[in-house]
């Protein structure tokens, strides 16, 4: 303690220099000491700090969801449009498809009907 330390330094020093060292040391240990008023302004702008930072946080998630959907919805459109296309060719193909199936059939059954009666 500083009772101790002032009884062993005061032999060395002499009393009034053993006193006006351990009154330094004390002052100096008191400025820089945090105090408890200290640590509650620090405790309070570190909360608001985190408020802040947490407020931002959230916004920026708002906007990248934003983002996101108007992405998701952009895409979505855009492979609708890809499906109607699609079913519109195959929709043509498979009319050319069945007119050729039709016309070749037709022309073998009358080509048979031809060579049926030309006999």
């Amino acid at each position: 303690t500083l009772l101790e330390l002032y009884e062993k330094l005061k032999p060395k020093l002499g009393d009034q220099e053993a006193r006006e060292l351990l009154e330094f040391i004390e002052g100096s240990v008191e400025r820089r000491a945090a105090t408890k008023a200290d640590l509650q302004r620090t405790e309070t702008a570190l909360r608001e700090e985190i408020t802040r930072v947490e407020q931002e946080l959230r916004g920026e998630i708002s906007r990248v969801e934003q983002e996101l959907r108007g992405e998701i919805s952009r895409v979505e459109q855009e492979l609708r449009v890809e499906i109607q296309r699609v079913k519109a060719d195959l929709l043509k193909w498979s009319f050319v498809f069945w007119v050729g199936s039709v016309a070749v059939l037709s022309s073998l059954i009358l080509a048979l009907f031809n060579a049926y009666l030309g006999r």
